[in-house]
């Protein structure tokens, strides 16, 4: 074997270990995105007489940007407004077979919403889909079975858009291994940087290792599993679908690639606000993107408080980017505890650790969840103790010492609740 030969082959092994661990290599997202996206709130509404303030248009936009800007979301780290389906027209341009908005409901064009979002520091996302079709009915990239990949990436970076979301309405799901990076080749080669979030896994059923390796290779986020809906139960599926999955999903999630659970539904009609806690504790537990969709205007300031809260927004962007590991489950799902490791903090080099108990049992008083912190978490430092820090009472959020070899007792309430607690190393 000659010199260069091991130089390739070494090269060859070393380029697909950092692949696998880093994703698609474009260095966006490097932490999950935060921000709103329109969709499970107001879908494809475009009557906008009978429904001014909830249609598919600039207006509704530009008014999530506002907030997004002067409410405090901005500086807690949530940055994009994402357009998601029936922004466009139902043709694509005669002459140049770009797509186009729908001039009624977006008159002044995309651009120029674009250059609205950055005056205000936020940034702005699109939706299309890898289909002939939007699941809305709109053009998709294969519209008339002509294929507009290229193009699309062109116009969507001319326009300087910074997210785009690609779904998989109206398409071969067996070509998805083509048809997704395609479009990342695309991205890759446009002058504006795109985030780039696919739906691939999401129309996929029983995924390979082998699939998942090569989502990760070309997305920098993933939608997987059913589409969130305003429902307690809709959340509770998808807390079980990851639990169930967890120890595959954290073998490609991190840094630069994402598993994307749907929208964070806190602020609509459908959790109370215990469940309402629960949503944004898992998602922030599992690292993943943090995506509104709710009525900014007119949220309740306890439901803007869970969304706000810093300690657990700092969970979910913690450098580390570890999806929280499953430790237990019991009763069908209705008890869990999921722990994750996390950053070192103050030059300390010892990691603190979250915990999260959850009591889903509908019947009942509010019931007492103990667990050795050994048995949780086999690694911690069993010379030391560790402070005990409550996620959710801000005001008075210290809850005594433990070491390893004693119990973490917390009181849970029922119906779809949780206790989060951080541990921090005293050394």
């Amino acid at each position: 074997m000659t010199t260069t030969t091991k130089f390739l082959i070494c090269f060859l092994f070393s380029f697909t270990f950092t692949t696998f661990v880093y994703g698609w290599n474009n260095g966006l997202s490097r932490r999950p995105p935060m921000g709103w996206l329109s969709w499970m709130r107001f879908a494809c509404e475009i009557d906008c007489k009978h429904y001014p303030n909830d249609c598919i248009d600039e207006k509704l936009y530009k008014d999530m940007i506002d907030r997004i800007a002067e409410d405090g979301y901005l500086q807690a780290g949530y940055q994009y407004v994402n357009i998601d389906d029936c922004w466009n027209a139902h043709y694509r341009d005669p002459k140049t077979l770009r797509l186009i908005a729908n001039q009624t409901r977006f008159p002044s064009g995309i651009k120029t919403l674009a250059k609205y979002a950055h005056s205000k520091k936020v940034l702005l996302g699109i939706y299309e889909d890898v289909g002939t079709l939007t699941c809305g009915g709109y053009p998709g990239t294969y519209y008339n079975n002509i294929d507009h990949t290229y193009i699309d990436a062109e116009t969507f970076s001319e326009w300087s858009i910074d997210s785009l979301k690609l779904d998989g309405c109206y398409a071969d799901t067996n070509k998805f291994n083509l048809t997704y990076p395609e479009y990342t080749l695309a991205l890759t080669n446009v002058q504006h940087p795109i985030i780039y979030s696919c739906s691939w896994p999401a129309y996929l059923k029983n995924i390979s290792d082998e699939t998942y390796s090569e989502i990760r290779d070309n997305c920098n986020l993933w939608r997987n599993y059913n589409d969130i809906v305003d429902s307690y139960q809709s959340v509770f599926q998808i807390i079980k679908y990851y639990g169930q999955n967890n120890k595959q999903f954290i073998r490609y999630h991190g840094p630069g690639g994402w598993f994307d659970p749907d929208m964070l539904i806190i602020g609509n009609n459908g959790l109370s606000y215990e469940q309402s806690k629960t949503q944004m504790a898992f998602w922030c537990m599992w690292s993943v993107p943090l995506l509104m969709s709710n009525d900014l205007r007119s949220i309740r300031p306890e439901m803007k408080e869970i969304l706000l809260n810093k300690e657990l927004i700092a969970i979910d962007q913690d450098p580390l980017g570890i999806m929280a590991s499953l430790v237990i489950q019991k009763s069908n799902w209705q008890t869990q505890v999921w722990t994750k490791k996390l950053s070192p903090m103050n030059n300390n080099e010892l990691n603190p650790w979250a915990i999260l108990y959850f009591n889903g049992h509908q019947l009942g008083p509010d019931s007492y969840m103990s667990y050795k912190l050994s048995s949780l978490i086999p690694e911690l430092n069993q010379t030391i103790s560790y402070d005990v820090h409550d996620l959710f009472n801000s005001n008075d959020s210290y809850l005594g010492k433990l070491k390893p070899n004693q119990q973490l007792e917390l009181l849970v309430p029922t119906a779809g609740s949780v206790r989060l607690v951080k541990l921090i190393p005293k050394i």
